[in-house]
C-alpha cells in the first residue's frame, strides 16, 4: 500500500472520531506528521531541492533566487567576453597576413631598386629636340653697343662666337617649373663673360634672367644664379650644362641670349654653344612602360592587403578596420575593456600607389613599409595586453559564477545523505508508531492495512 493510500485510510478513520479514544485519536494524529514528514522527505530526494518556493524557507529562496540572477547574467557577459577573445584573434590572424604581404611588397620594392640602379640609363629622362641653330639669319643681335660685327661660326649642332657678341634666337617659349636648359658648351680661350640668359626685347642688360657661364668678369650682368653654379671647367672640351631653369624664374621669353662679351680690348675670347634642349625631360616610351607596368604590380600587392583588412571581422566587428571593440566586465556595463580599432588599409598606413620613375620615390616607399609595419607592431602589442586582460576576465567571471552557483546551492539544495537518514528514520518511526496505535484497535489495522 502507497503512503498516500495509508494516509487517506487515516483520515477516514479520523473522520470517525466516535470509534477512538484520545489516547487513539493522539497516536493517529502522530502517524500523520510522520506521513507528512516522509513525503516532504521523498520529494527532497527526488528533486534534491531543500527549498522549493518562498513558503519553505523564504530568505534563503530569495537570496537564492537573486544569487542565480547574478550567474545568468554573468553567464551572458561571460559569452561576450569569449566573443571578444575571438574578435581580437581575427584582428590578429589579420595582421599575420598583413605582415606577409609588407614582406613581398618590400622584396618586390627591394628587386625593382636593383634595377633601377643596376640599368640606370634605362630610366634615365630624355631631353627635348635640341634647337637647330644652322645660319647667320638664326642668330639677331642687340642694337647699341654689345655687338663687334663678328659673324658666329657655325658647327654641328651648333655655333662658336667670338670677339664682342651678344646674340638672340627667337623661341616664343612659356618657362614652367620643370623646365631645364640643357647645353654643351666649350672655349678655348676665355672671355671676359660667357653667359646665357632669357630676353624679351632688343635691350641688353634690362633684365637678370641670366647665368654666368665662364670668363674672368664676374660684375656686369645681373644673375639669376651665384656665378659659380654652372661655371665651365676650362678645359677647352666640350662639357654639358644642365640648367634647371624654372627653379630659379618662370614666364613667358621670346628669345634665348648667348653672350660672348670681351669689348676690354686684348687677346678677344671665345664661347661655342651646341645642342642646345629647352623644356621639360620626357622618359622614354620603354621606360615608361616598365615604370607603369611595376605600378601595376604593386597596387595588386596592396589591393590584396586592403582585401585582407576587409575580410579581417568577427561577428560584424573589424578592428583592422578602425572599428572599436567594447567589452563590458559586470551586469551593470560599470566595468569595462576598450579595444581601439586602427586603420590597416595602405591608405591607412600611408602607403603610396604611385610614382617609380626614380631612386628617391622608391626608397620613399620602402620607409613607407618600415614605417607601417612598426606601427602595426606596436598596435600588435596593445592587442596582446587587451587579450591577455580578457583571458583574465574570463577566467575571473568563470569563478565568479561558479561562487555564484554553488552560494545558490547551498542555499537550497538538500543533503542527500541527510535526507536518506531522515527517510529511513521517518519509516521506521512510522512502522511503530503504526503497530503502536494497531494494539489499541485492530480496526485501525484493516484500515491501515
Amino acid at each position: 500500500m502507497s503512503g498516500k493510500e495509508r494516509f487517506r485510510r487515516i483520515l477516514m478513520v479520523w473522520n470517525v472520531e466516535n470509534i477512538l479514544n484520545p489516547v487513539q485519536l493522539k497516536q493517529l494524529t502522530a502517524i500523520q506528521g510522520t506521513a507528512r514528514s516522509l513525503e516532504r522527505v521523498q520529494l527532497q530526494l527526488a528533486t534534491g531541492k531543500d527549498v522549493h518556493s518562498a513558503l519553505d524557507h523564504p530568505q534563503n529562496f530569495f537570496s537564492s533566487r537573486a544569487l542565480n540572477n547574478r550567474s545568468a547574467d554573468l553567464q551572458r557577459l561571460l559569452d561576450g567576453i569569449g566573443q571578444s577573445v575571438h574578435t581580437i584573434e581575427e584582428a590578429q590572424s589579420g595582421l599575420d597576413s598583413i605582415f606577409n604581404i609588407l614582406d613581398t611588397a618590400e622584396a618586390f620594392l627591394d628587386e625593382y631598386m636593383q634595377d633601377l640602379v643596376s640599368e640606370s640609363e634605362k630610366f634615365e629622362k630624355v631631353p627635348v629636340a635640341p634647337y637647330t641653330i644652322e645660319t647667320a639669319a638664326d642668330l639677331v643681335n642687340y642694337s647699341g653697343g654689345q655687338d663687334s660685327g663678328v659673324p658666329a661660326s657655325f658647327i654641328e649642332g651648333g655655333f662658336v662666337l667670338d670677339d664682342n657678341s651678344w646674340r638672340r634666337f627667337q623661341i616664343d617659349h612659356t618657362i614652367s617649373e620643370d623646365d631645364v636648359l640643357t647645353f654643351e658648351f666649350r672655349s678655348t680661350n676665355i672671355p671676359e663673360i660667357a653667359a646665357i640668359g632669357f630676353d624679351n626685347d632688343n635691350t641688353y642688360l634690362n633684365n637678370g634672367e641670366f647665368f654666368f657661364i665662364y670668363g674672368t668678369q664676374t660684375n656686369g650682368i645681373t644673375y639669376a644664379a651665384p656665378t659659380p653654379t654652372f661655371q665651365y671647367d676650362g678645359s677647352g672640351d666640350w662639357v654639358t650644362v644642365s640648367i634647371p631653369v624654372g627653379q630659379y624664374f618662370t614666364g613667358t621669353f621670346s628669345h634665348i641670349v648667348f653672350v660672348a662679351d670681351d669689348d676690354g680690348g686684348g687677346d678677344d675670347g671665345d664661347a661655342g654653344f651646341r645642342n642646345i634642349q629647352l623644356g621639360q625631360p620626357e622618359f622614354s616610351q620603354a621606360a615608361l612602360d616598365i615604370f607603369q607596368d611595376t605600378e601595376d604590380e604593386y597596387i595588386k600587392i596592396l589591393n590584396q592587403l586592403d582585401l585582407i583588412v576587409k575580410d579581417a571581422h568577427y561577428r560584424g566587428i573589424n578592428l583592422l578596420g578602425a572599428e572599436d571593440l567594447e567589452t563590458f566586465f559586470n551586469e551593470n556595463h560599470t566595468s569595462s575593456l576598450l579595444t581601439e580599432g586602427i586603420n590597416a588599409t595602405s591608405d591607412g598606413l600611408g602607403l603610396e600607389r604611385e610614382d617609380f620613375t626614380t631612386v628617391e620615390a622608391v626608397e620613399r616607399k620602402l620607409d613607407q613599409i618600415l614605417a607601417a609595419r612598426q606601427t602595426l607592431r606596436e598596435y600588435e602589442r596593445s592587442l596582446s595586453n587587451d587579450f591577455s586582460i580578457l583571458q583574465h576576465r574570463l577566467d575571473f567571471t568563470r569563478t565568479t559564477v561558479n561562487t555564484l552557483k554553488s552560494g545558490h546551492d547551498d542555499l537550497i539544495l538538500v543533503d542527500q545523505n541527510e535526507a536518506g537518514a531522515k527517510l529511513l528514520a521517518l519509516q521506521t518511526r512510522q512502522v511503530i508508531q503504526t503497530s503502536v496505535l494497531t494494539a489499541f484497535t485492530p480496526s485501525i489495522l484493516n484500515l491501515l492495512t
